[in-house]
């Protein structure tokens, strides 16, 4: 984590200068930038390690910004929302946001996720050679050194968060896992934080995976977790 380059983007000046001291507090490179034009140019010239960004923003707001971030790369991004925004948490993840927090929100709880994102990221990124197991369900390959998943050949773009949660899933094939197991696993913190984030990354990765592989892969259990497992007939 130290060292890290984070992306802080908000119209809001205090909260860019509030959380720069609180980011550079725990040793890490800070860009703040006021608007998404800003950040593109960060995005593309300084090739940051995490996003953290506003919804509310002026001229493109986040959602949309996050959309294309997605189109284009894997970095980790935490959408800031209102709390009464229950809507545009749920679209903020939808459309590719790592996990959201809503303002206001306590410092240490900004930090648990950074450092969690971060380090969830430089598991795959520090030895990627040391992961090298396939995993396989019908016309799916999950390849975990080289971070891809294909479905009858073709490349599935999915996050590294979504791939960590597929990979999970896919290591654990015919059992069920709760929430809570996932929860640790995939982000690295207590599930409490954050209620629609698994829900909606399990939506995100159904709608990438299923479709194209032509059978339910992802089966819930209801009150409890989720398994993988391509069943007969399904």
């Amino acid at each position: 984590m130290l060292g890290s380059k984070i992306l802080v983007v908000d119209d809001d000046q205090f909260i860019l200068k509030s959380l720069r001291e609180l980011l550079l507090g725990e040793g890490l490179t800070v860009l703040t930038a006021p608007n998404t034009e800003i950040a593109s140019e960060f995005l593309r010239n300084e090739n940051p390690d995490l996003v953290i960004l506003d919804i509310n923003l002026p001229g493109e707001n986040g959602i949309s910004f996050c959309r294309r971030v997605r189109q284009k790369s894997r970095i980790p991004i935490i959408m800031l929302t209102s709390k009464a925004d229950v809507v545009d948490k749920i679209v903020g993840l939808e459309v590719g946001a790592d996990d959201y927090l809503a303002k206001p929100f306590e410092p240490r709880e900004l930090l648990a996720r950074v450092r969690a994102l971060l380090r969830r990221v430089s598991e795959y990124s520090s030895d990627p050679a040391a992961k090298d197991e396939e995993y396989s369900a019908g016309d799916l390959l999950l390849n975990a050194s080289q971070l891809k998943v294909e479905i009858h050949g073709e490349n599935i773009e999915l996050t590294l968060l979504e791939f960590r949660l597929l990979e999970y899933l896919m290591q654990n094939y015919g059992n069920v896992l709760s929430r809570d197991q996932i929860f640790e696993h995939v982000w690295g913190y207590d599930q409490s934080f954050s209620q629609n984030s698994l829900e909606v990354m399990i939506y995100r990765v159904r709608s990438k995976v299923e479709k194209r592989l032509g059978s339910r892969l992802i089966h819930t259990v209801r009150g409890y977790g989720y398994r993988a497992e391509i069943r007969s007939g399904s």
